[in-house]
């Protein structure tokens, strides 16, 4: 939709440059924050941000009218409504998965209007001073009461040339760190697109050593994992279901091993001789039945280790479940960024390495993230102490 809207906007402005003269047109510039006398504690902290950090918020979508001399079929003046739009899609049919709703935050009584100041204290005090002087570009801020992407619920979406904040996320379990990271998820990712090739790339280039086409390597997000690793849902079951043969085998292996020791010794007597010996037995049997269970057991594991996510370069796959069976898929790139921003937030470099020291593509991402993130101007010392 928004590749459309580009190349209707480079029509208008070849069809402009064909003009023999043109008239400029004064913009309105509606992200303006006018103080008035006798303003609540929610206009007054509005009003305070917009002077702070030169960033309007609302909590009305319909922020302004203007007459451009537009008349009806009645000639009477229509007027112009400047409203702040949440969806990309601007028709009147969207794609119900990718659809966004909300409904409006309640302000026709200072109860329910006070309700937006703890989102407006935490935007105060963390949120937009973590982006203050970084090269992060919101235009305005949009407080609605809740919203939906498809049915999915959001607490905060970057829309169409404004940032969503939904209330209702108050109503979740530690509210301040959901704000905070998806914050930071929305912000980041559409910021830092032209700095994430290099981010992006190390798991093309992994995948290229499986045997799946490169036209589809190369769009490899939220792709079916077993498109690159065949039959890892199968065997990844299988090893989970024999897991618990494999750790019977191991508690009888020592119990065998315990047993044999004692009949080393000289000073058994007869009674006990025959109680260790049973005990030999008795873990012969189990481990032998174990052994029957784990057929293939070192095999399927082996599999599934060499080709976890991890191996890739990706720290988790997304999982969905059909018909009693679960499926992989490899996370979307929106996801899977998501997922190294938390990283980089959650652990320093030096416990993060440490963790995943077996998977150098792992490393390279989050030293990856990492270098962009501070390249963008972003404090990420502070952030990790401010964060929850």
């Amino acid at each position: 939709m928004r590749k459309l809207i580009y190349i209707l906007l480079i029509g208008v402005f070849i069809a402009c440059s064909e003009e023999e003269t043109l008239t400029p047109m004064e913009v309105k510039n509606w992200y303006v924050i006018t103080p008035t006398e006798n303003m609540d504690e929610v206009d007054d902290m509005i009003y305070r941000l917009y002077e702070k950090y030169d960033l309007a918020v609302f909590y009305k979508d319909t922020i302004g009218m203007e007459d451009r001399g537009w008349k009806d079929e009645n000639g009477d003046p229509k007027f112009y409504y400047e409203v702040l739009r949440l969806d990309y899609d601007m028709t009147e049919i969207a794609n119900i998965q990718t659809k966004i709703t909300f409904n409006k935050v309640d302000v026709t009584n200072p109860e329910s209007k006070a309700a937006m100041m703890p989102l407006l204290k935490l935007l105060n005090e963390k949120l937009l001073a973590w982006i203050d002087g970084v090269d992060v570009f919101i235009p305005a801020i949009l407080i609605v009461q809740d919203m939906e992407k498809g049915t999915k619920p959001m607490y905060v979406y970057r829309g169409f040339g404004v940032l969503g904040f939904a209330l209702n996320g108050y109503e979740q379990s530690n509210p301040d760190s959901l704000f905070q990271r998806a914050f930071l998820h929305e912000i980041c990712y559409g910021a830092l697109q032209d700095s994430l090739s290099s981010f992006q790339s190390v798991v093309t280039k992994a995948f290229e050593n499986t045997s799946a086409s490169p036209a589809i390597i190369k769009e490899c997000w939220g792709v079916n994992y077993e498109t690159f690793v065949p039959s890892y849902a199968d065997r990844l079951l299988k090893v989970n279901n024999m897991q618990s043969y494999y750790d019977m085998k191991v508690l009888y292996m020592g119990k065998k091993e315990e047993a044999l020791a004692q009949l080393e010794r000289d000073d058994l007597t007869e009674t006990e001789r025959k109680k260790w010996e049973s005990e030999v037995n008795l873990a012969n049997n189990v481990i032998a039945a174990m052994d029957k269970q784990l057929d293939s057991y070192d095999e399927y594991k082996a599999y599934v280790e060499q080709n976890c996510p991890e191996n890739f370069g990706l720290l988790a796959l997304a999982t969905y479940k059909s018909d009693g069976k679960t499926y992989y898929n490899v996370p979307t790139a929106e996801n899977d960024f998501a997922a190294y921003l938390d990283a980089v937030l959650d652990y320093d470099k030096e416990e993060f390495m440490k963790k995943y020291e077996a998977y150098p593509y792992v490393q390279a991402r989050y030293t990856l993230m990492e270098y962009v993130l501070k390249g963008a101007g972003f404090d990420l010392e502070r952030i990790r102490a401010d964060i929850k």
